[in-house]
């Protein structure tokens, strides 16, 4: 749920300083851009990304930059049979280009991912816990992104050493909001961007999923009670 992004007393304040970032090009001014480009990024405060739902559903979704009209990613899940339409969600870039992919399972908690056509693993790391867990290529270290909240609704990537890194903060009562996602430092952008945005996009879906399983089966044990 969306409130206000502050990040949770658990996890420290946003002081990690290990992920890779853009080195600022000298002749980039800080001041306000262009009105016909996006935001120039601030390498000292956290950038904030809204996500929006292209339809009242979350299978499509754009993901803007902070000013909220300049599209940076694109979100879309195949639609087709659970059986046959692999991966179930493509994340492209606001040119088009294919950045990663997601294929989920029915029968396991395992996600299969790609990142620029490099497989990643995203692993579960236990039944009876809300995270995953993998190995990231642009950070060098092995990230978590794990579960806030009653409802699970926001996420929040952390290191080894509990600093955070990125939140995503649900918008649950919104038609055309799915959320935001705050990233800890303006300059993170180029493949530790596209890699926060494909494994968290993944961590929302499977949430979401999880979900509406534990729904299914909440509803069918109540219907063979009733009976």
């Amino acid at each position: 749920m969306d409130h206000g992004m502050a990040p949770s007393e658990k996890h420290q304040a946003p002081s990690y300083t290990g992920a890779p970032t853009s080195a600022p090009d000298p002749s980039m001014s800080k001041t306000a851009p262009p009105s016909s480009g996006p935001p120039a990024p601030d390498y000292n405060t956290p950038r904030i990304l809204h996500i929006y739902k292209d339809g009242l559903s979350n299978r499509h979704i754009t993901i803007t930059d902070m000013d909220k009209s300049h599209p940076l990613y694109k979100m879309d899940q195949n639609t087709g049979s659970m059986f046959s339409s692999k991966p179930h969600m493509t994340i492209t870039s606001a040119s088009g280009s294919t950045i990663g992919t997601a294929t989920f399972h029915n029968w396991s908690r395992g996600i299969d991912l790609e990142l620029h056509n490099q497989a990643i693993a995203f692993e579960s790391e236990g039944m009876f816990t809300r995270a995953y867990a993998y190995q990231s290529p642009a950070f060098g270290e092995r990230l978590r992104w794990e579960c806030e909240g009653f409802w699970g609704g926001d996420l929040v990537l952390v290191n080894g050493r509990k600093e955070w890194i990125a939140r995503f903060d649900a918008s649950m009562f919104s038609m055309s909001k799915t959320g935001k996602i705050q990233v800890i430092n303006g300059g993170i952008m180029g493949a530790a961007l596209d890699e926060i945005i494909v494994t968290g996009c993944a961590m929302v879906e499977e949430q979401r999923r999880r979900r509406k399983a534990n729904a299914a089966a909440a509803g069918g044990g109540a219907a063979a009670g009733g009976g």
